[in-house]
């Protein structure tokens, strides 16, 4: 499980701290459109699918063991309104370190453990540097959890875009850190912007049988392409959703 160290995060401190709205700096938080406060705080749509919102972007402020939300009436305080207005850069300013996993050839990178690490993808010159390091000119996203954020790119092959995949669920589905869920889509982006959100129809498990371990499928969807192959980079185009906040 040493791999999967660097995909989940720290514990927050403990207890609440009072803070100034004016001065404590605001980040960007992707939110499922179903969380129960969506309708009482300020958020950009993100992606939407068929008129539902599956994500938004809210704002928030840390508070020690909570994290404090911009609401509209917060905006109409001019000094709230203009911290607020400095999102952006706060987001592009957030500290990361990339861990180049060893393990996958130097070919899935992790930029995970602080509180807003799965932001960073609204960050274009993280991206740009994620492209550098990568030598791509486009990624395939993984930010399943709070804190969580695990980078490859678009043009790896079968059996890279296969662990990476499964990492992914992995993340997704562990709850022991107490990290919140974010989405089961992965994303791509190009070197200045995320540009879709991707469901991809599939999961994978990994199962042990007679001391074998193997990858196994389940879908509904077909997955398999006109030569009987996976093919991942057109399962991502054809089920491809377009993100609608971009810089």
């Amino acid at each position: 499980m040493g791999l999967f160290k660097k995909l989940f995060g720290k514990n927050r401190q403990e207890t609440d701290i009072a803070i100034d709205k004016s001065k404590v700096p605001v980040y960007p938080m992707l939110k499922a459109g179903s969380w129960q406060a969506i309708s009482r705080v300020e958020a950009i749509p993100f992606i939407k699918d068929r008129e539902h919102l599956e994500l938004a972007i809210i704002f928030a402020q840390d508070a020690g063991a909570r994290f404090e939300y911009i609401t509209p009436p917060d905006l109409q305080h001019l000094e709230v309104k203009a911290n607020y207005e400095n999102w952006q850069q706060h987001i592009d300013a957030y500290p990361y370190q990339f861990e180049v996993s060893e393990q996958l050839d130097k070919r899935i990178i992790f930029a995970s453990g602080e509180d807003h690490s799965s932001e960073k993808i609204l960050s274009p010159a993280f991206l740009h540097h994620a492209c550098e390091v990568l030598h791509t000119d486009r990624l395939i996203i993984s930010a399943p959890r709070r804190r969580c954020l695990m980078i490859t790119s678009y043009y790896e092959n079968f059996l890279m875009l296969e662990n990476f995949f499964h990492l992914h669920f992995i993340a997704f589905r562990e709850d022991e850190y107490g990290n919140e869920p974010i989405t089961e889509m992965i994303f791509t982006a190009n070197q200045k912007n995320v540009e879709y959100a991707v469901p991809l129809g599939f999961r994978i498990n990994l199962y042990e049988k007679d001391g074998q371990r193997k990858l196994v499928y389940s879908t509904m969807d077909e997955l398999f392409d006109e030569n009987d192959q996976i093919n991942f980079q057109q399962i991502i185009e054809r089920n491809k959703i377009p993100v609608l906040f971009k810089r």
